[in-house]
């Protein structure tokens, strides 16, 4: 299923709706069996964000800060036996790129997500009422919103600017997608988690300041139904 997803992603052959709809079908499947259980998620992200052209990414690099940022949303959980689950979910994600020049200016560019993660977990340990679970996943997402804030310590000017997707100066790409992994501990109902996800794509196919997204993530999940 998830080489599936990512074929249809890069290869341009279905549209994002075509893989909201495969990700909702999959959630919808998963909750007509037994062993489902059905959740919500929370938690903050902490990104940095990396630029796609190597010329750039050197420049800012000794400069970048962690961006915080926040996660939610709801997940689906199938357990397929006593150590293997796969878990499917509909997040919020806020992400991008935040630097600091002392004494020249401080950056902080938000790029604000739909992301629709789909993993597969492994029980590492399990007890009557706690578990240890590795799992590793895919994602796509789809950017819908964000903004630059940029405080200018030499001029003493602070400045905030929407992103224009109809810029035509810029080239946007609003589809990403990638991989990530972690770990998660469950007690009972609730499970807190930590994972690190790395983006494959690019905000933008051509510009050279293009950037790609890296997030470290950790929060809980509550799950109502099973």
């Amino acid at each position: 299923m998830i080489t599936f997803v990512f074929k249809s992603f890069f290869y341009n052959d279905y549209t994002m709706k075509n893989l909201i709809f495969i990700l909702v079908s999959l959630c919808i499947n998963f909750y007509t069996f037994s062993q489902t259980s059905f959740g919500i998620k929370t938690g903050l992200n902490l990104s940095k964000a990396k630029y796609s052209d190597d010329a750039d990414e050197q420049l800012i690099k000794p400069y970048r800060k962690l961006k915080p940022g926040f996660i939610a949303g709801f997940v689906l959980n199938k357990q397929l036996n006593e150590v293997l689950s796969v878990q499917a979910e509909v997040l919020y994600s806020q992400k991008g790129l935040k630097f600091e020049q002392k004494s020249y200016n401080k950056t902080s560019n938000s790029m604000n997500y739909i992301e629709l993660p789909i993993s597969g977990h492994y029980n590492l340990t399990r007890r009557k009422t706690t578990a240890l679970n590795t799992y590793i996943g895919a994602y796509v997402a789809y950017w819908i919103n964000g903004k630059s804030k940029k405080d200018d310590f030499t001029t003493g000017e602070y400045t905030v600017t929407k992103v224009d997707f109809n810029n035509t100066d810029y080239e946007y790409n609003r589809t990403d997608a990638g991989i990530f992994a972690g770990i998660v501990y469950k007690v009972r109902r609730t499970s807190y988690f930590i994972r690190y996800t790395h983006s494959m794509t690019g905000s933008s196919q051509i510009n050279a300041d293009a950037l790609t997204n890296r997030v470290v993530s950790f929060g809980i999940n509550i799950f109502f139904l099973d």
